[in-house]
């Protein structure tokens, strides 16, 4: 009896597998034939517009599995799809060209034209990513609308008299359609005064606002943005009671709990409760879901169990504040546990800085302060108490794949308070709109990404965030699975960086190429015959050990760890 469970989490396991397996590997294959396909057909179409005669093109390496003869040159389809090549008459020094083909080898060619066909390919790469990005700046897309959902107290927004509820339509005078747009605006302008028009309750009208400025860093650099302390989502009515003495906590009402109805009146978020609790008066009656854990093999549940109860409202002071701050669990062992946290304490500061909101001011101090110990100051049943917090390290892989130390608190606010209700719209940006922003996305890959390959090469950034093939399957895997928009995005970002990878002045790259058309047009004679040789065979090994060297790290990051 006890052996069919198991059975069918075994098949269903398998099965799981064999669909993932299959979806990686379809996935793989359609990315890395598109984008092999656009950079030989550059190769190719420059190639023969410059009269120069092509043999053979070919999507991946190996033996030939199918293919046509159209023309003079062979179109075909190899067994390995790890890449493709154009074979142009007279790419080999030691290849002599029939008399009917004399004048049409690639390598008779002047310095000008070799140095066009192998610029081609990553300039193919690199027009394929502007036609990606814009097929995903140009198609329908469903947004948060620019709605306020949370105003973080003392913030820019917040002094600027920005409320809850308030739909911004314009940065100075520009419309802006969603949040993402909303962002984007404010991000750009981190310390320069801006105007948002806002429509409250029908009414519009402007405020003027200055971002503040706010240093995100990530592997290849840092840079400066702006913020002005708002979020689309609203925070759940998940409450926290201040103290043992105030009326929320005489009436019965616990930490965490999430407030569902008061007075009679559904609460959706707490935003909206905030906005209640000042005009209540006298016994009212509020109707909370509780959570109950229940123990269970391998973890703990948690239930929702109505709790209904009578509040004595006393206005602001009725002791009633969000739960945004309080720490919904300490595990056991952990940092925070070892330093005396308990589930329940709400953060007021941290290292002397007081917490407003705890993405901001926790989050970002203790990732600063790594393993080095700081004070953490926080209330508990009304009183305040400081301990001090030395954290642990875990080691983890960054998102370029790099492995850091990561420091571990062992302590969050409850995740799922940033998680109410938003409005959203769907939004499909003009054609010039998708047009300036697919220029300035493939602009901004080229630069990110040839940054990076400057701080590996300069050993700035660790090579261990070379990725292969293996790297490149998951993550047009998962990208699939976020959907079309996801997938040609992320084919985007990988056409850019083959494109780069392939003007890197290696021998066999095409960058090598256009240097040696560059040499032979100084030099006003060809290289010789020995050193190209010399040149194919280190640039073989150099690319066969870099494949190598990047299926390690897919082996290391895949199966090892």
């Amino acid at each position: 009896m006890l052996e069919i469970p198991v059975m069918h989490i075994t098949l269903g396991a398998m099965v799981s597998w064999v669909h993932s397996a299959g979806l990686t590997l379809v996935s793989f294959a359609v990315l890395i034939s598109v984008i092999v396909f656009f950079h030989e057909l550059g190769h190719l179409l420059v190639g023969k517009w410059l009269g120069v005669k092509a043999v053979r093109f070919s999507i991946g390496f190996g033996p030939r599995l199918f293919g046509v003869q159209w023309g003079e040159t062979e179109y075909r389809v190899s067994l390995l799809p790890l890449g493709g090549y154009v074979k142009f008459a007279g790419d080999n020094p030691l290849e002599q060209l029939p008399p009917e083909d004399q004048g049409r080898g690639f390598l008779e060619q002047p310095p000008r034209k070799k140095a066009a066909i192998a610029f081609a390919g990553p300039a193919a790469n690199f027009l394929l990513a502007l036609i990606l990005y814009f097929a995903v700046n140009a198609a329908p897309h469903r947004d948060l609308a620019a709605r306020v959902g949370y105003v973080k107290p003392g913030s820019p927004a917040a002094q600027a008299g920005v409320q809850y509820g308030d739909r911004i339509v314009a940065v100075d005078g520009e419309k802006v359609d969603g949040f993402l747009m909303l962002q984007e605006k404010i991000r750009a302008h981190a310390g320069q005064l801006l105007t948002l028009t806002i429509d409250r309750g029908g009414q519009r009208f402007d405020v003027r606002v200055t971002p503040s400025i706010h240093e995100e860093t990530n592997p290849i650099e840092t840079v400066k943005q702006g913020r002005i302390g708002i979020s689309a989502a609203p925070r759940i009515a998940e409450i926290a009671v201040a103290a043992p003495d105030t009326p929320a906590a005489r009436a019965g009402l616990k930490t965490f709990d999430l407030v569902v109805k008061i007075a009679g009146q559904p609460v959706p978020n707490y935003e909206e409760l905030e906005r209640r609790l000042p005009s209540l008066r006298g016994p009212v009656p509020v109707e909370v879901l509780r959570r109950r854990e229940v123990p269970s093999p391998g973890g703990t549940l948690w239930v929702q169990d109505p709790v209904h109860l009578t509040l004595d409202a006393a206005g602001t002071a009725s002791g009633i504040e969000c739960a945004d701050l309080n720490l919904f669990a300490v595990q056991p062992g952990s940092a925070a546990d070892e330093a005396g946290l308990r589930r329940g304490d709400r953060v007021i500061a941290i290292d002397g800085k007081p917490v407003l909101w705890w993405f901001d001011e926790v989050e970002t101090v203790r990732r600063a302060k790594g393993a080095e110990p700081f004070p953490m100051t926080v209330r508990r049943d009304g009183e305040v108490l400081t301990m001090t917090v030395k954290q642990h390290l875990r080691a983890e892989r960054d998102e370029s794949g790099i492995r850091v130390q990561v420091p571990e608190l062992g302590a969050a606010a409850d995740a799922a308070i940033f998680s109410g209700e938003t409005e959203r719209i769907s939004v499909r940006y003009p054609i010039g709109e998708a047009v300036s922003r697919s220029f300035a996305e493939t602009a901004g890959s080229i630069r990110g990404l040839a940054l990076g390959i400057a701080k590996i090469v300069s050993g700035r950034i660790s090579s261990e965030a070379i990725g292969g093939p293996i790297m490149i399957a998951d993550v047009a895997r998962k990208a699939a699975d976020a959907g079309w928009q996801m997938f040609v995005y992320v084919m985007a970002m990988i056409s850019v960086n083959l494109g780069l990878m392939n003007l890197i002045p290696l021998p066999v790259l095409d960058g090598f190429h256009v240097l040696s058309a560059g040499i032979e047009g100084i030099r006003r004679r060809p290289l010789s015959l020995r050193f190209r040789e010399i040149a194919n065979v280190v640039g073989i090994a150099l690319v066969l050990g870099l494949m190598l060297f990047a299926l390690r790290n897919d082996a290391m990051r895949k199966f090892f760890e």
